[in-house]
């Protein structure tokens, strides 16, 4: 079989899989049609995965071109993402802690067992220059996986050594020959398995984590429309319990806190309807949890009856100044 019809096999392959293909150059793998970037739309990617283009390209100008897969987005949407795990050059400086590792594959193992896992069996492909390439199917639901070259601080940067296609990226596909290293890009899986859904654990640290909702600070506490002169002056004290916790400091959180409960509770009596205990509970812990307290929501309900309880007892009824 001549490297045109095998290259075509290779590409019509994969297109009847459902993932589109893209011609690139056998000296250095870049892309030789344009059209397939991150904001492309379905329209212009429609062509990387029509059987008789891919045909076309494939007889015709680009007949010897390697064969490249398109990552992020398949026929159905959802495409493929590509975990690759490059080998370490002899120039290649990596942080002390990873002053052992010799590869990408080394820098994976590392996450596997940080997750308790076991290497993940998918589609997998050696590369010419002794890399791997892991094939995934993109998540069926939430965001695609991108693009990421080595370490970084955020997802879906996986660490050194280690290069993530997905969205707007593409890899060579298994049967193309290197004329660099006069060997072909090799499948290394069995036959019949092809791309599987990204582990869990995998998908986590590719995944961007969800932005935290915002804290609330509490509404203000107004005084009662028939408040008289004493819930008035309570309905303030409130407030400025709930503003002097909100905007405590890390260290003085649980002491504001208690400080706060015990204060209003020793006020109780002098503005019942105003400094009730489920309202001065309710206010401080919306209070403690924009301060972002430490131990969460069931540490500042423990802190704050805790300061309640005393202050009632401190306050006997007679109303502290």
């Amino acid at each position: 079989m001549s490297v045109t019809e095998s290259q075509l096999r290779v590409a019509l392959t994969w297109v009847h899989r459902g993932f589109p293909v893209i011609p690139c150059s056998r000296t250095d793998k870049a892309p030789m049609v344009a059209g397939f970037g991150k904001d492309a739309t379905p329209e212009q990617l429609a062509p990387f995965s029509d059987p008789e283009q891919v045909s076309t390209w494939w007889s015709g100008r680009f007949k010897r071109a390697h064969v490249g897969l398109l990552t992020g987005r398949g026929a159905d949407g959802r495409g493929l993402v590509v975990v690759d795990l490059d080998m370490k050059k002899p120039d290649t400086v990596l942080p002390d802690e990873y002053a052992n590792v010799t590869s990408g594959a080394d820098v994976l193992e590392r996450l596997v067992a940080a997750a308790g896992a076991e290497w993940p069996d998918t589609y997998m492909v050696l590369t010419p220059s002794g890399g791997i390439h892991l094939y995934f199917r993109q998540p069926e639901d939430g965001p695609l996986i991108g693009c990421a070259t080595g370490a970084g601080t955020t997802a879906p940067h996986l660490g050194p050594l280690i290069d993530v296609r997905g969205v707007g990226g593409l890899v060579i596909a298994a049967g193309s020959y290197s004329a660099a290293q006069e060997i072909p890009y090799r499948r290394a899986s069995p036959p019949e398995l092809l791309p599987q859904p990204l582990p869990a654990w995998l998908l986590e640290l590719l995944r961007p984590a969800a932005a935290p909702a915002p804290v609330r600070r509490p509404a203000p506490v107004r005084a009662l429309p028939s408040g008289d002169r004493a819930e008035r002056a309570a309905a303030a004290a409130l407030n400025t319990a709930a503003e002097r916790v909100a905007t405590s400091s890390p260290g003085e959180r649980n002491g504001k806190l208690y400080g706060a409960a015990r204060w209003l509770g020793e006020l109780h009596e002098t503005a019942p309807a105003v400094l009730d205990e489920t309202s001065v509970r309710e206010q401080l812990l919306a209070a403690a949890l924009a301060a972002g307290i430490r131990g969460g929501e069931r540490e500042a309900l423990r802190t704050i009856q805790s300061g309640w309880e005393r202050g009632v007892r401190d306050g006997s009824g007679a109303g502290a100044a």
